[in-house]
């Protein structure tokens, strides 16, 4: 599926009135997004990342952790990239909405846990937007292995 597809939907969800959960799902979830949005482009040889390598997100260990019955990260659909700097645009702006209800949210719990699991989602997106970036400008992260991209064929 295409990546403006996948941004799209998580659009939708934050647009919507979401619960807590959602919102720190959405964090993760476009996290993810990010990561597999930067290895596709990496992988065709985009000039945006022909400088980028294949980042791990954050240094994030294990699968992403999803609500009880959401599926599988929406990343795991990806199969295109279509428009690498739209998306990479669409990617920003929903980034910002996401910190922006995280904000909110952080600053509404009462309970410590909530509290510390929100701080962590923006930690993540806060990475996420770091990497958009660096795929933007078609720059290597810190700790990222370098290494000539292929030239994009399309």
């Amino acid at each position: 599926m295409d990546a403006a597809r996948l941004v799209a939907e998580s659009e939708r969800v934050m647009r919507g009135a979401p619960q807590p959960e959602d919102v720190i799902e959405e964090a993760w979830q476009a996290g993810e997004l990010v990561e597999a949005v930067g290895r596709l482009l990496t992988a065709v040889g985009h000039p945006s990342a022909a400088r980028t390598g294949a980042p791990g997100f954050g240094g994030r260990t294990g699968p992403v952790v999803v609500a009880a019955g959401a599926g599988p990260p929406r990343a795991a659909r990806l199969t295109a990239v279509r428009d690498p700097a739209g998306t990479l645009r669409a990617l920003r702006v929903l980034l910002g909405e996401i910190t922006h209800a995280l904000v909110g949210l952080t600053r509404a719990v009462h309970d410590e846990g909530a509290y510390w699991q929100c701080i962590e989602a923006l930690d993540a997106v806060d990475e996420a937007k770091d990497r958009v970036r660096a795929l933007a400008r078609g720059e290597r992260m810190p700790g990222e292995h370098g290494g000539e991209g292929l030239s994009c064929a399309d």
